[in-house]
């Protein structure tokens, strides 16, 4: 039986920019754009964010930051309507994270 070594044998003769190359085409195919809502989702995302914060549920949040997609898990402390912003606080990490609203791409109430 031949053991075959995939991709490593192949490696040896790739040049370092080559290599340089394919990481950086495998970054921006992982990119994703900033998503635009309708007023229905807007709506729908705003809903959930006011019954989790008067609720004092915990959410998962996800954020789009630098072309791709973060998410934060904690407890909505604050919300700052002037500056579009919100406080999520981590129980675990014991951290405040300030987030921007128009950033958020999806909401999930826990619990």
């Amino acid at each position: 039986m031949i053991r075959d070594r995939g991709n490593i044998k192949w490696t040896a003769m790739m040049l370092p920019e080559h290599v340089q190359r394919l990481r950086t085409w495998q970054q921006e195919t992982q990119q994703i754009t900033k998503p635009a809502f309708d007023e229905w989702t807007l709506q729908a995302l705003e809903e959930e964010l006011m019954q989790a914060y008067y609720g004092k549920k915990e959410v998962l949040l996800e954020v789009w930051h630098q072309q791709a997609s973060t998410q934060y898990r904690g407890v909505i402390t604050k919300l700052k309507s002037e500056e579009k912003k919100l406080c999520l606080y981590d129980a675990k990490q014991l951290v405040n994270n300030w987030i921007e609203v128009e950033f958020i791409l999806c909401i999930k109430v826990l619990e």
